[in-house]
């Protein structure tokens, strides 16, 4: 018997698949993802540092705020009004994220090998009525509704500042020799992560990536494959699959999410079984 998890989406159900590569050029892969379908969460880190250092600090964060995520989604769910707005989920991501934060700092400063170790990192929950980005660095999340790809996290990047402040053009940014240069990762002493929220609607696909895909595979042709049919599993390893077709020039992580109307009271108790498995299932 399936336990009743706090926060679940509401008229909305909600698949997440995921897949990280190494790439064609990279010896070890430093990504880390997390998938959870129990708490609709997914998270994308993308680690930076020598000794494999890149790797500690993205699983660090993946780890630490995945914990501090769900445990405050579970502590918040007691509350009458949990859930009714989103302005307390970013605070619960913030917090998450910031905890995150300082303990790859503290690792960071316990290991000569993982000095200036850092990562950035891409967080989508849907609680309740709500979806909630979080982010640091340049791991991006997407949205694609109605024919249309939006980018709904911030790149914390010095080139997306100068495009900001017009002293660069978008088109010249993507081949900038300085495009990769980030101003904020965890692993700073200070980090102020970007947040951004909406409700979900049937037929939305979210994408979740590191900069092994963005850098080599456009926004459009990004939703040009979140409009085809397909799984999300499927859909996340033909993204990954361009990326290398592209060069694969880094790690490659890609998780997506599909926004599915909810079950007609005849398709809910066909469905259940299929459903307790694939809703509980942790890539």
């Amino acid at each position: 018997m399936n336990q009743a998890i706090p926060g679940r989406p509401k008229n909305v159900r909600i698949r997440i698949a995921g897949i990280t590569d190494t790439g064609l050029r990279r010896d070890n892969n430093e990504d880390n993802i997390l998938v959870d379908n129990h708490h609709c969460l997914a998270i994308v880190a993308d680690g930076m540092g020598g000794h494999n250092a890149g790797e500690v600090a993205s699983q660090i964060a993946i780890d630490v705020t995945s914990q501090f995520l769900i445990a405050g989604i579970h502590i918040e769910a007691k509350s009458e009004d949990a859930f009714a707005t989103a302005g307390p989920l970013k605070v619960l991501m913030d917090k998450s994220i910031q905890q995150a934060n300082r303990k790859i700092v503290e690792a960071s400063g316990d290991d000569d090998k993982k000095s200036g170790m850092g990562t950035t990192i891409a967080c989508l929950l849907f609680c309740g009525s709500w979806f909630v980005v979080g982010n640091i660095g340049d791991s991006r999340c997407y949205r694609f509704r109605d024919g249309k790809i939006s980018q709904l996290s911030v790149d914390h990047s010095w080139i997306q500042g100068m495009v900001k402040q017009g002293a660069i053009k978008q088109e010249d940014a993507k081949h900038h020799p300085q495009r990769a240069l980030l101003l904020q990762a965890l692993g700073n002493r200070e980090v102020e992560p970007s947040f951004t929220s909406g409700c979900p609607q049937p037929g939305d696909v979210f994408v979740v990536c590191s900069d092994g895909l963005t850098e080599v595979v456009s926004n459009n042709t990004i939703g040009f494959v979140l409009s085809q049919d397909g799984s999300p599993q499927k859909t996340a390893e033909k993204l990954v699959e361009l990326a290398n077709e592209n060069g694969g020039p880094d790690n490659i992580s890609v998780i997506v999410a599909k926004v599915l109307p909810p079950k007609s009271s005849h398709s809910a108790k066909k469905e259940s079984d299929t459903d307790a498995k694939s809703d509980y299932l942790l890539y």
